[in-house]
């Protein structure tokens, strides 16, 4: 099989020759790993892992959005960051400037410089689909990948009070929303539109789940965010995609929801939070959802040893993977406390296990 032959294989719930291999990583981790086995492209890295999938997405051509000098990072919304450094080996983005912390008025908004598409060249989709034919297509982490929520409303107006105006000012947060959907439906159009049919999975990223518990209650949820995901779901589903949500957390009650909203795959299954048991999630929802995502990030990859991730992946595909229906891959980007070779081991021990099963 071909990996985009053995991703469909998988989602239509049938059983592909071997598991599909997914895979999400931070900058740090990638250059370890070209390092660590002498490569020197992130499709050489792909290609050595026999991860299935493929990223693409247009390519940003407005002004400049970093000032190197300051060392300040700008997105598209606005939003200025800096980079933090919490050891030797990785950081973070942290904002340090969000324009619209202290509008209240919805009418304010009709002034914001909100995104435009002549910010893209969508030139490149048709042929970058084609150098990656072979493979699963998704739309790449970023822009390409949008969310709602968790980016771009809590980035522009912050944690805090996102939750405190979704109960006392929901009319700003439904006026972000329609400000958002004004720049993100077109751009989702175009984009796909451009790659002239070459993209099979069209990514929304969106953290909906703490460590126990759904951020925002599920009836607030479905009055105002999942509408929104419906609408940036449907333009990408004319165009023959299919929807694959991300969310971590403890999500497990908004599950229905998300199905109800048309998505195809759930990414990650964080199991280390509450509810998400793998077994059961199957048993429940496998003949609606395909899962992907599964190895825990937050214990057995940095702290395991290899025999540890092994015995943890066997236990997740005898769970998960018997009949088609799931991707593995971490339950988030692979950290820079991960070793090396506990990555390894992770696909390793999912090959092994296919070729058993």
């Amino acid at each position: 099989m071909t990996s985009k032959e053995r991703v469909m294989t998988a989602l239509q719930h049938k059983t592909p020759d071997r598991v599909p291999f997914f895979y999400r990583d931070v900058p740090e981790v990638e250059q370890r790993l070209l390092k660590d086995l002498n490569l020197n492209t992130r499709d050489k890295l792909l290609e050595h892992l026999q991860i299935d999938f493929r990223w693409v997405g247009p390519r940003y051509v407005g002004a400049p959005l970093f000032d190197k000098e300051n060392n300040i990072k700008k997105d598209i919304w606005g939003v200025e960051y800096r980079y933090v450094r919490f050891s030797e080996a990785a950081g973070y983005w942290e904002p340090i400037q969000r324009p619209l912390l202290h509008v209240n008025d919805p009418a304010a908004l009709n002034d914001y410089p909100w995104p435009k598409l002549e910010w893209f060249d969508f030139t490149d989709l048709a042929q970058q689909c084609e150098r990656y034919s072979d493979y699963a297509i998704m739309t790449a982490p970023g822009y390409s990948s949008p969310g709602i929520f968790q980016c771009p409303i809590q980035i522009l107006i912050g944690e805090e009070r996102s939750f405190t105006d979704l109960a006392l000012n929901p009319d700003f947060i439904a006026a972000m929303i329609d400000k958002v959907l004004a720049f993100q439906v077109p751009f989702i159009e175009k984009m796909f539109q451009s790659a002239a049919g070459g993209i099979d999975f069209f990514r929304i990223g969106n953290d909906f789940g703490t460590q126990n518990n759904l951020i925002v209650s599920l009836q607030m949820w479905k009055e105002i965010i999942q509408p929104a995901l419906k609408s940036m779901a449907d333009t990408a589903k004319k165009f023959g995609a299919y929807y694959y949500q991300h969310s971590c957390g403890a999500i497990r009650d908004l599950i229905p929801a998300f199905i109800e909203t048309g998505v195809d795959v759930l990414d990650p299954v964080q199991v280390k939070a509450k509810g998400m048991v793998p077994a059961e999630l199957r048993s429940e929802y496998g003949d609606r959802l395909c899962f992907s995502g599964g190895v825990d990030e937050q214990e057995i990859l940095p702290s395991g040893d290899t025999p540890k991730v092994r015995e943890a992946v066997f236990e997740l595909l005898d769970a998960m993977a018997g009949d088609g229906g799931f991707f593995i891959g971490p339950t988030h980007n692979f950290q820079a406390d991960i070793p090396t070779e506990n990555i390894l081991a992770m696909y390793e021990a999912a090959a092994d296990w296919s070729s058993t099963h």
